[in-house]
């Protein structure tokens, strides 16, 4: 499996004091579990490419700012109330530029799956700042997984954008909606909208019918999200999509973050990898921090490479989080 990782995405460091948990020793974690795995992994820096490279996803004038603040930062500052950048943020996002580059080409060619060590996240980035009108870019720069989907679509495929984490991908959504990318699709869960930023993503079909969002409410454990996972499989086979691109949150592995109130652990994350085992897949890191950054990559990886492996004994939910979970999405188990 091709592992696409540049130092340079390390180079985005938050204000110092701040405590930021979005910061350069999450790639350190990543690289951690990647070695403690052992052989099935292939190490590839692409090399930069450009901020360019964002713009069939982003307004001109947003990347344009962009470039500007990171040109000129002279140390990390805050640009809203939990979005940074500093003076090493351009090269970052270069390096996501070249991973973007290197994903589109080699999904073409029929290659995957592929990890992308990515930092910062991109998935609530919306066209021209945060996405669906969210109080802020919620740790987000650039959308890789939207441009990467969005180029493929270009060149015809039918392309299927699953993110899981803790909260919603609403720049992701945006874009889908905003710039009307035809034959691209998008599967979204994450924990219930109402108590997680960036507050965005009621459960069920968006408008244009090309969206869909799935809430996990509160104490859901691993059994709701394997029946989630059955439906996402059963859409994908109806959908038939030519490439599949993972946006994947670890925050969402119960107390990876002071926002998780889930109690979701490694069975969740190696039911992802068992669903991405095999297919001409792109899987890009959003959120994860602590214990879920480690546990949930590591289950989710060991299924990738083995899919056959006996899972993890999944985490059970109460009654109460089952009610709430099928009351909140009446209207979609219904259709």
């Amino acid at each position: 499996m091709k592992v696409l990782y540049s130092p340079l995405v390390k180079l985005h460091v938050p204000p110092r004091g701040s405590g930021h948990a979005e910061e350069p020793r999450r790639v350190d974690k990543m690289l951690k579990v990647l070695k403690s795995l052992g052989n099935g992994f292939e190490l590839v820096d692409p090399g930069p490419g450009r901020l360019e490279f964002f713009g069939k996803v982003h307004d001109s004038m947003y990347l344009e700012e962009l470039k500007s603040e990171c040109e000129s930062a002279l140390d990390s500052y805050f640009i809203d109330s939990d979005t940074y950048i500093s003076p090493g943020t351009l090269y970052a996002l270069e390096a996501l530029a070249g991973y973007g580059r290197f994903i589109i080409e080699e999904l073409a060619g029929g290659g995957g799956p592929i990890l992308a060590v990515s930092r910062p996240p991109g998935h609530n980035a919306g066209v021209a700042g945060p996405g669906l009108g969210a109080p802020s870019l919620a740790g987000s720069l650039v959308n890789l997984a939207a441009a990467v989907a969005a180029s493929l679509a270009e060149r015809g495929f039918r392309v299927l954008i699953v993110d899981v984490g803790l909260s919603h991908g609403n720049g992701t959504q945006e874009i889908i909606q905003a710039l009307g990318l035809e034959g691209v699709y998008m599967v979204d869960v994450h924990q219930d909208w109402r108590v997680t930023p960036p507050w965005t993503g009621e459960p069920g079909y968006t408008g244009d019918g090309r969206a869909v969002n799935i809430n996990l409410p509160r104490g859901s454990g691993d059994d709701i999200f394997m029946a989630v996972a059955d439906s996402i499989e059963e859409l994908a086979r109806g959908l038939k999509p030519d490439a599949t691109i993972v946006s994947i949150g670890f925050d969402l592995y119960r107390k990876d973050t002071p926002f998780t109130y889930t109690n979701i652990t490694e069975a969740t994350y190696h039911r992802v990898g068992s669903m991405i085992a095999g297919l001409k897949a792109a899987v890009i890191l959003e959120g994860g921090y602590r214990e879920g950054l480690e546990k949930g990559s590591r289950a989710m990886l060991e299924a990738i490479l083995n899919p056959e492996a006996k899972p993890p004994e999944p985490a059970r939910s109460g009654e109460k989080a089952w009610r709430e979970f099928e009351e909140l999405h009446k209207d979609l188990i219904e259709s």
